[in-house]
Order: structure tokens, then C-alpha cells, then sequence
């Protein structure tokens, strides 16, 4: 399987078997950048033998010496971002201050754990009550093998931002990119080689759904950022081979906007939470509800922001709103706006495929409002740059809708009430919380970030992200050396009686607290 676009010569191609070529099309455009090579079994195979054959040698290095080369190789990133972004936009459609998140992030987190990696990996010693005669340490173990399934909205980020602490902590890694956005991910591959990562600790699998089911079959952890549907479909295979898995799914994020809220800070933040990317992020604002006493204000100030918004092809941090990636997207963009149109919604401003791009899939950020909740734009996920409103009562209905969903990942309070932000996102059942701001606690690799219900399961970012991918070895060693210890055989009653004592005296008196209290 190639992993680098080549340009390929009539005998090269006739002396070699044909592969299912998959296209790498230019969203803003619509032309081909150019066409790469599928992985068939045989191709999976060797790249599991590779990483498999790797896996000894790069587990043995020490910490340090993995941090070294990860922060070499994020180094050479940022000497190459012009490059990089370059490529990016031309895979996206996204505009140039969109795409530099991607770098930023992926940044971000090799400097969190290449810093933290060695005191967040470190054997760790456990106290207990009823062993204080032995001393207990946990050590933490490579898992071996981890796949990444990435999907196309974040495409360099999501792509090895999962895989840098699986790295850091020795295993071995596979990315499977999508089909839609693979480019990207063989360049960051490049960059990794570059930087001294053997050939077999870090690869790219390109090609459709199969060779994701393929690479789960052979992975000791998957990691799976994407829709609902498949992510089922990937917990059950890891399920049917006992192997964890982290799935980060859909979201249907939800804004509540209180009657004390600063009018323009929220207009400025909601549209920037619904737009940004696209609206091709799991954490963007996909519905608002507003109570009654500040929605007209709010809608101007909103609809006047969104119609400043510039779209277009970026060449200079000059545009906005890109292109949508994946032209599958744009449909069901469309088809959310169209089915609330139909039953009674207004769209305040944009609403259809900007005419000004006939070739490329471009769609007008959107302002509706008259949603209710029998709408698709209200219930399902909508990844797409449209912002339904909705005018409620009180703090109270905001909430009961809000809840009132299947998602659970990201969510946000606008108030001026500090107080009053803090309980109502106490009471929001989502995996994330902002309080006066949106999507960016996504940038704080420190914090854990992840859904509830339908939104997924399992954690990213944070210090356990590091330690999932390890695993738990506790080691108990004897201090004093007895020559029996008093609870061998043979049993006696004195040992039993002993023990019933012990028992009655740890549990039921209180004393084992007190006891340890003393003991420290």
C-alpha cells in the first residue's frame, strides 16, 4: 500500500496488480488532488506483522527517549505548517485559521504528555489498611497494539492526537484515517519517520470500512471518534474479542441562554459555536434555547453577526466559513433546513448551498427560528452550519429540553449569574460543561473530555488517557521475612478466633479508623 501519493508510469502500473484506488477530492473545488492505493488483507497483515515485530524494541526504550523523538517530530511540524496547512485546506475546504486548530491541538498534546508522560507513567505505591506488612506498587505495561479509526472533520488532529500518549506510553500504533481526508495523516506519518520513529511503530492504513473491521481484529485497543451507527458496530467487535475500546460519537449540543446573559458576548459566541469549522465539530452549538425575555434581542444581534461572515476559499486568514467536507454531509445539512422549513420554521438568514460555489460544497450559514422539537434540526445531529433557536419560558424548560435527548457531549450556559451557571451546568447531562463560552474546553488537554448516553464511552485527553492504554500490574512484596506468615496452613483456632476478632474490630467499632488514623 502506498503511503505517499506517487506519480506511477503505464510499465510500473503492468507490472504490478491493479489495487482499488481510492480519489482524494478537494471539497471547495470539486477536483481531484490525487488517488491513493487501498490496503487489501495482505497489506493489513504486514503492517500488523510490522508493528507486531516493532513492538519489543520500542517499549524497551526509555520514556525520555520516546519524548524526545515525539517533541522532535512536533518540531519539524511547526517548521512545516505552511505545508502542512496548505495541504490541509486543499483536503478541507476549511479556511486557514480553522485548520491551524488541528496543528495547535495536535501540538498541545505532545507537549502535555511528553512533560507529564514520565511522572503520570511512574510505578505508583498503594497503602492499605489490612496489608500494612507489605509494601504495593502498581506498574504500568504497554497494551501492544493500538488503532485509531479517525474521522474527516478534524483530520490531522483526531487522526494521531489519540495516538501520541498510546505512543509515549510503548505501544505500537495504526491510524485509519478516512477515506474522505486521508492525505493529511500520511503527511504527519512522513514527519514521524522524519523525526527517527521506526518504520513499524507508526503506520496509516488507507481504505473504506473494511479495513477499520480488519484492523480491529487484529488491535489490542481501539480508539473510534464518529457517528453513533458505527460506533456501536465497533463496540461489539471489541466486545465479541474482549478488547477496550474509547468511542467518541454524536452530539446535539445545546445552548441555554438566560434572560440576564451580555447580549453581544452570547451573539458573538453562538455563532462562532455553530459555525466554526463548518459546523463540522462534535462539540459545536447544533441548538439554543433562549428565555423569552431577551430572544428578540438576542435573534438581531445574532442574525447580524452571521450575516457579516465571510465564506469562501482561504488563502490569508481572509475568510470565515469554508466549505463542508464530506458532500454526503451537505445533503443531510439540506435536508434538516428543508424538513423544518416545511413544518413551519423561518430562516432568518442563509439557508440553501451558496451559489456563488457551483462546484464545490459550500453551504450558507444558517439562522433558523420556529423550531420545535418535532424537526430533525432540533433532534438528530446536523454537522453542518445551521444554528436553530428556540424561544422557552424559563431556565427550567431550557433544561428539561436540553436534556431531553439521546447525546450528552458538550453543552453551554450564558449568564451573567455566576452562581446560577454553575447549578444549571451541574444539572446538564452532558460529558462537558461551558459556562459564557463554547467548544473550547476541548483545547484544555489536561481536562478529560468525553461524552454520556449516545455521545460514548470512555475518556480522551487528561492523565488517564495515558494510562488506558497501559496496562495495571500490581506487584505486593513481603517486608519483614517471617518464616510463616500467621494465616498459612496449617489453621488453628487461635487463627480463626484471631481473625473474627480482627473483623469485629475493623468494621463494627470503629476502631480499624481510628487505628489507621494513628498509623497515618
Amino acid at each position: 500500500m502506498s503511503t505517499t501519493p506517487q506519480p506511477s508510469s503505464p510499465a510500473a502500473d503492468a507490472a504490478k496488480p491493479s489495487a482499488e484506488q481510492l480519489p482524494c477530492l478537494n471539497p471547495a473545488t470539486g477536483q481531484i488532488i490525487t488517488s491513493l492505493d487501498v490496503a487489501n488483507d495482505a497489506d493489513i497483515d504486514a503492517m500488523v506483522n510490522a508493528a507486531r515485530q516493532a513492538a519489543p524494541s520500542w517499549s524497551a526504550l526509555s520514556i525520555q527517549r520516546r519524548s524526545e523523538l515525539l517533541v522532535r517530530a512536533r518540531d519539524i511540524m511547526l517548521d512545516r505548517r505552511d505545508e502542512l496547512l496548505d495541504l490541509m485546506i486543499s483536503e478541507t475546504g476549511k479556511p486557514r485559521s480553522d485548520a491551524t486548530i488541528d496543528l495547535l491541538n495536535l501540538s498541545e498534546t505532545i507537549s502535555y504528555y511528553t512533560s507529564n508522560g514520565p511522572r503520570l507513567l511512574a510505578d505508583r505505591h498503594v497503602s492499605t489498611r489490612l496489608l500494612r506488612n507489605k509494601r504495593i506498587k502498581v506498574q504500568y505495561m504497554p497494551r501492544g497494539l493500538i488503532t485509531n479509526i479517525s474521522p474527516w472533520n478534524y483530520p490531522l488532529d483526531l487522526a494521531w492526537s489519540p495516538l501520541i500518549p498510546a505512543l509515549l506510553a510503548g505501544n505500537v500504533v495504526i491510524n485509519k484515517p478516512s477515506e474522505v481526508t486521508p492525505l493529511i495523516s500520511l503527511k504527519f506519518l512522513e514527519i514521524l519517520r522524519e523525526a527517527g520513529l521506526p518504520t513499524g511503530v507508526a503506520q496509516v492504513a488507507i481504505g473504506f470500512g473494511a479495513v477499520g473491521a480488519a484492523l480491529i481484529e487484529r488491535s489490542d485497543f481501539v480508539c473510534f471518534t464518529g457517528s453513533v451507527a458505527t460506533g456501536r458496530k465497533v463496540g461489539v467487535a471489541c466486545a465479541q474479542r474482549l478488547i477496550p475500546c474509547t468511542l467518541e460519537l454524536g452530539g446535539k449540543d445545546p445552548a441555554i441562554v438566560l434572560a440576564d446573559a451580555d447580549v453581544e458576548r452570547t451573539a458573538h459566541g453562538l455563532v462562532f459555536g455553530a459555525f466554526f469549522n463548518s459546523g463540522q465539530t462534535c462539540v459545536s452549538i447544533e441548538r439554543v434555547y433562549v428565555v423569552e425575555d431577551v430572544y428578540e434581542e438576542l435573534i438581531d444581534a445574532v442574525v447580524r453577526h452571521t450575516r457579516s461572515l465571510r465564506q469562501g476559499i482561504d488563502e490569508n486568514f481572509s475568510v470565515d466559513v469554508g466549505s463542508m467536507i464530506f458532500p454526503n454531509q451537505l445533503k443531510i445539512v439540506d435536508e434538516h433546513v428543508q424538513d423544518a422549513v416545511d413544518k413551519g420554521a423561518r430562516v432568518r438568514t442563509g439557508g440553501r448551498q451558496n451559489p456563488d460555489f457551483p462546484d464545490g460544497h459550500f453551504y450558507e450559514p444558517t439562522i433558523l427560528t420556529g423550531v420545535t422539537h418535532d424537526m430533525k434540526i432540533m433532534t438528530e445531529e446536523t454537522f453542518g452550519p445551521v444554528l436553530p433557536i428556540m424561544k422557552v419560558r424559563d431556565a427550567q424548560e431550557a433544561l428539561t429540553h436540553a436534556n431531553n435527548s439521546p447525546y450528552g457531549l458538550n453543552a453551554s450556559v450564558w449568564t451573567q449569574d455566576q452562581a446560577r451557571g454553575r447549578a444549571l451546568a451541574r444539572r446538564l447531562e452532558s460529558g462537558n460543561v461551558c459556562i459564557n463560552d463554547c467548544m473550547i474546553n476541548y483545547l484544555a488537554v489536561e481536562a478529560p473530555f468525553g461524552g454520556v448516553k449516545n455521545s460514548g464511552i470512555g475518556r480522551r485527553k487528561g492523565e488517564a488517557e495515558i494510562r488506558k492504554y497501559c496496562h495495571e500490574k500490581t506487584v505486593l512484596e513481603d517486608i519483614f521475612g517471617l518464616g510463616r506468615e500467621p494465616v498459612w496452613f496449617p489453621y488453628s483456632p487461635q487463627v480463626g478466633q484471631g481473625l473474627d476478632k480482627a473483623m469485629g474490630l475493623l468494621y463494627r467499632t470503629g476502631l480499624g479508623n481510628k487505628i489507621k488514623e494513628l498509623l497515618g
